[in-house]
């Protein structure tokens, strides 16, 4: 199994929430560095708008 899913992120699963960002020999390899770019930018979309909702979590914002 690949472990960035082509999405060029990584993840460590350490429980830390922590990525790393490097190219892949999965189906990454296939794509064009667009295609790749627009993928990664929808995940890191993604990853932001998670760690929005776990701040505001943290504030007492959300139930």
């Amino acid at each position: 199994m690949c472990a960035c899913k082509g999405t060029r992120v990584i993840r460590n699963d350490m429980g830390m929430g922590m990525y790393q960002f490097g190219t892949c020999v999965c189906k990454v390899a296939n794509q064009t560095p667009e295609e790749v770019d627009i993928r990664c930018h929808a995940v890191l979309a993604e990853l932001r708008e998670i760690h929005q909702l776990q701040l505001r979590e943290k504030a007492g914002e959300v139930a």
